[in-house]
């Protein structure tokens, strides 16, 4: 009997597939199939080859090959003949640990990874820590090779390490300060700080397990971050302090400042505002692009609809919302001597502008605002980092019970 024709194996056969998210399967090999998928939004961009198989444990797993050869004009395409030595490459890198997984290291699951997430248009601030934590003692290991000793060596060191401070571009040196071992605070803080970058690489890692490009993660996954580091105090203004920092500010600074502590968006985000992102008659501002990747639009009160009425006022949609006095966008840094002199004349301790966000929200908590809703306004997915940082400035039954009810003695102290 003749063997019948795979409807995989030329553009025309897969053309004349419905376009449907359900992949279309062959198999190719003992427990390894071959899938093909053009899904209802893919139309002009052609199909994607997938391969699916079983894991050494027996659980079904699928991995996305790359993109198939539909349209004549693409490049980095894969043929039918060539998606199926790379199902059965994937397939045998599983079973048997070979070069395909093998031979990764961790600069190359790191790339990968942040190349996705910039992909996806999340804005990537791990960049940085990559480069100059992670990279220049693990980027060249294979992943292959890592032991949770390995690594816990290598976040132990970290913790120990000089408090790094960015620098301007033209900066031959950087800043780093050393921390003493016996200041308790100090020691916490760069803790809290490898937690961070420890989370970063995790991560990356634990995409690379979920995406079949390594085949076991006990290594990271048995490595825990470091305890009892996230009790900082978080420095925010009081009303009277906010008003004496806008005193102090003038002209462009005074409306960048206005906007933080009436908003609570950092710094990137206000810089990229444009006129259109303003709207008048909801009242509120549209972040498009923010750090977690997740757009959200931020309800004003009246003073922050006045400020931004008289940005937007006359001014084209595409024009950026705040701007430098020589009607320049803000660019990262340039405010900073200028800032910090409005701090100082306002009589206030140092307090970075990142921190007037803090100031937005425990305002917002003082008040009575529920954590939820302050999580939103900031942009987070969830109230952990609000609870975090504010809970203990929210109104408490329990607070206020023990105050009323608990010894309350009166002497001259």
């Amino acid at each position: 009997m003749a063997r019948r024709r795979s409807l995989l194996s030329s553009r025309t056969s897969r053309l004349d597939l419905p376009a449907s998210d359900a992949p279309e399967w062959e198999i190719i090999g003992p427990g390894v199939r071959l899938g093909y998928r053009r899904g209802r939004g893919t139309t002009g961009r052609g199909g994607s080859w997938l391969s699916a198989t079983r894991s050494p444990n027996g659980a079904r797993v699928q991995t996305r090959l790359g993109r198939a050869d539909d349209l004549a004009s693409a490049e980095n395409v894969l043929t039918h003949e060539q998606a199926k030595e790379a199902a059965k490459a994937w397939a045998k890198s599983l079973k048997t640990g070979g070069p395909a997984s093998r031979q990764l290291t961790v600069d190359d699951i790191l790339n990968k990874y942040l190349a996705m997430r910039e992909g996806e248009g999340a804005r990537s601030d791990v960049r940085s820590s990559f480069n100059a934590h992670i990279s220049p003692p693990l980027g060249k290991l294979r992943v292959a090779d890592l032991t949770t000793e390995r690594l816990r060596n290598w976040r132990d060191a970290l913790s120990k390490q000089p408090k790094r401070f960015r620098t301007g571009n033209s900066s031959k040196e950087n800043r780093i300060v050393v921390i003493d071992p016996a200041d308790e605070e100090g020691m916490r803080r760069r803790r809290d700080s490898t937690n961070r970058v420890l989370t970063v690489l995790k991560a990356a890692l634990n995409w690379a397990y979920r995406e079949r490009l390594v085949t076991d993660d006990t290594a990271w996954r048995l490595l825990k971050p470091f305890k009892g580091t996230t009790a900082a105090r978080v420095r925010f203004l009081d009303t009277e302090e906010q008003n004496a920092l806008l005193q102090a500010a003038a002209g462009a600074l005074r409306r960048l400042v206005a906007a933080a502590l009436m908003t609570g968006a950092r710094f990137g985000e206000l810089a990229r505002l444009r006129v259109s992102d303003f709207d008048p008659a909801n009242g509120s501002i549209f972040i498009a692009k923010s750090k977690s990747g997740k757009p959200r639009h931020v309800p004003l009160n009246d003073g922050g609809l006045a400020l931004f009425a008289s940005l937007a006022t006359g001014r084209p949609s595409s024009a950026f919302l705040l701007t430098r006095e020589n009607g320049k966008g803000w660019k990262p840094r340039e405010y900073s001597d200028e800032y910090k002199a409005a701090v100082a004349a306002a009589g206030l301790e140092h307090i970075t502008f990142h921190e007037l966000r803090h100031s937005y929200a425990s305002t917002m908590v003082r008040a009575g605002a529920g954590l939820i809703i302050v999580a939103e306004a900031l942009g987070h997915s969830d109230v952990r980092m609000v609870t975090k940082h504010y809970a203990h400035l929210a109104p408490s039954f329990v607070a206020e019970t023990v105050r009323r009810t608990a010894p309350n003695l009166i002497s001259a102290w």
